[in-house]
């Protein structure tokens, strides 16, 4: 239980701001003998004060003018005192009273309760704290005699273990708990031993990048570290810009991150081996590309199966197609590569090659001179050069994402690149210090269908070299997902887990894709996977068993919502999570159940994937 009502707050705090302080326990000694109303408004005004600390010490670019707070409150006259205390501090409102309003989204939340309020309704508290987005903060104002205010909250969305409650009167009490920026898919890896409380081992606890605190179950710490990973825009972030909708041509908000995000986004990248960015992408560009993504693939199942001379059931991997034919194993074609049965990487198809063609004339016709060669947008690898911001006409070149990918693959530091001469040659501008190019790749897709299993764990590229722990990066992928997460429980063919406030936990039988931070290095792949050393002593590597714990500590299995975005190095051990969906049993949809993961394979200008399946037989030509 925290002393002072700031305190409580957490981490955002700054205790050595005197002002802060002093005010807040000014409050506190206020109320202390004061009656039920004086405390409300001493817990407003307590509440108001850390708002603003906390959005002015993680600001991450965002003025305090842009930030907007959702307030619930039964009663009119807390209602208006808190709504003047929070616009006094120069920050948006918006109220439960507002009945224009159909979506709360804010960046921070209070609710207000209790018996000096008529109580909220559960209908518009539900709202607002769905609105509330991923890694913000709600505060719960109440009464002592109130029950927890957090009961209720599901754990999976709500970091609830880390929730703070506050005295701040005789009569009043203030809760503060975070929504998580990512949520994980439990339901994956049934094996893993989620619930058991990670051991005291000083061998996993010095080779973790996190602290782990007592009495944490691998499932909690998991939840914690997917949002230490996260970066999460804010609502100014996510309005800043609009686009036209294809299908409809209205316009819809973008998003595009500030300079501080981006830079963050990078910062845990280089060092983490992978980063998720929630709501990043349009999601009615990437639906769109789902699509037409399993129209081409299913397209080509059926073409496959009636192959002339080697008919294969790309759905029924082993089946024999009749009592005199042989089984047909499947291959790998020119537009699509096996992955595993059941599960494909798709590059190609004619749905896709047309929308390929529209959304890169669109950003041609966007960015304009910011490309060079101008036929490299649509054949192969675009190379992007330090001029090209980039344009949100199309995904593959989201301003964003060309800015976090132009600091990963440009470290520099700044007293050291001028004396990189060598870039005078091939008519370079010399020294300057801006960004070098690289090579950004078309939109492909990872296809797993309904009873694909889960990837072994693997690398998509090796290290340059092995006399360094880690290089930086040279080739890393960008994921997003193709598919919507859809709240019908109705739905046949796959299952979605939502809490009561109709907030996706991201359970889902969909499956996902697990990751190993910090696998982007050297030593900690090896500590992890690495034969045992019989000439080794006792205690200075891990054994089987603990190298096993520590793996399972390290994997994160993030939730992609429509929109996400998740970057990581293709040195990062990751492997595919199991899509355990319902697939289609009555003919009415063949595509039911299938999970569209689209891509961009993106490299160091330098350096070529020696994959190469041009020379395979094709199968739609």
């Amino acid at each position: 239980m925290a002393d002072s009502c700031l305190d409580a707050f957490g981490p955002d705090s700054d205790d050595s701001d005197e002002e802060v302080n002093t005010q807040c326990q000014s409050y506190v000694a206020a109320s202390n003998h004061a009656d039920d109303s004086v405390g409300y408004e001493t817990a407003v005004d307590a509440t108001v004060l850390a708002i603003t600390q906390h959005f002015v010490t993680k600001s991450y670019g965002v003025m305090l003018k842009e930030r907007v707070v959702a307030i619930g409150c039964g009663a009119e006259k807390w209602q208006r005192i808190l709504s003047d205390r929070i616009a006094s501090r120069g920050m948006q409102v918006v109220m439960d009273s507002d009945s224009s309003i159909e979506e709360y989204v804010c960046d921070a939340a209070v609710l207000i309760g209790g018996s000096s309020s008529e109580n909220i309704t559960s209908s518009i508290s539900s709202q607002i704290r769905r609105g509330l987005l991923p890694g913000g903060y709600l505060w719960m104002i109440s009464s002592m005699s109130d029950t927890n205010d957090d009961s209720s909250l599901s754990e999976a969305v709500w970091d609830v273990g880390a929730s703070s409650i506050t005295l701040v009167s005789s009569t009043c009490k203030v809760t503060k708990i975070q929504k998580r920026a990512c949520v994980v898919n439990a339901w994956s890896c049934p094996w893993m031993d989620k619930d058991s409380v990670v051991l005291e081992n000083d061998i996993i606890h010095e080779n973790n990048d996190f602290p782990i605190e007592k009495s944490d179950t691998y499932l909690q710490y998991e939840r914690r570290i997917a949002s230490d990973l996260t970066v999460s825009p804010s609502v100014a972030e996510r309005t800043r810009e609009t686009i036209s909708d294809d299908g409809t041509g209205k316009p819809i908000h973008a998003t595009v991150l500030t300079d501080a995000n981006v830079q963050r986004a990078t910062q845990i990248l280089q060092n983490h081996g992978l980063v998720i960015i929630k709501g990043l992408v349009p999601p009615v560009q990437t639906i769109k590309w789902g699509n037409t993504v399993l129209a081409d693939f299913e397209s080509a199942v059926q073409r496959l199966k009636s192959h002339p001379e080697r008919p294969v059931d790309l759905m029924n991997p082993l089946k024999v197609l009749s009592d005199e034919e042989h089984v047909f194993e499947p291959l790998s074609y020119r537009e699509m590569a096996m992955r595993e049965d059941l599960r494909v990487d798709l590059r190609s198809g004619p749905e896709m090659e047309s929308l390929r063609r529209t959304q890169n004339d669109t950003a041609l016709q966007s960015m304009g001179g910011q490309c060079g060669n101008a036929t490299e947008l649509y054949n192969g690898p675009t190379v992007v050069n330090s001029n090209m911001t980039g344009t949100l006409s199309s995904w593959r070149f989201h301003p964003s994402i060309i800015s976090i990918l132009k600091s990963l693959f440009n470290p520099r530091d700044d007293a050291l690149y001028k004396g990189n001469f060598g870039r005078w040659n091939f008519g370079g501008a010399g020294p300057d210090g801006s960004a070098q190019p690289f090579r950004i790749g078309q939109i492909g897709s990872v296809v797993s269908c309904p009873g694909s299993g889960e990837q072994a764990i693997h690398a998509d590229t090796p290290h340059l070299f092995e006399h360094l722990d880690c290089l930086p990066c040279h080739y890393c992928n960008v994921f997003t997902p193709g598919y919507e997460i859809s709240i019908d429980q109705n739905n046949l063919y796959f299952k979605n887990e939502f809490d009561d406030d109709r907030t996706w936990t991201g359970n889902s039988t969909i499956g996902g894709t697990a990751l190993v931070h910090g696998s982007h290095r050297l030593s900690v792949t090896a500590k992890l996977l690495a034969e045992e050393d019989e000439d080794a002593h006792e205690g200075d590597t891990p054994n089987s068993l603990t190298r096993r714990q520590m793996l399972q500590l390290q994997t994160l299995r993030p939730a992609l919502d429509t929109g996400d975005v998740l970057i990581f190095d293709n040195r990062t051990l990751h492997y595919g999570l199991a899509n355990t969906s319902q697939g289609d049993t009555t003919g009415v949809d063949a595509n039911a159940g299938r999970r569209p993961l689209l891509y961009l394979n993106v490299t160091q200008s330098w350096f070529h994937d020696p994959k190469n399946w041009d020379n395979r037989e094709s199968i739609f030509d």
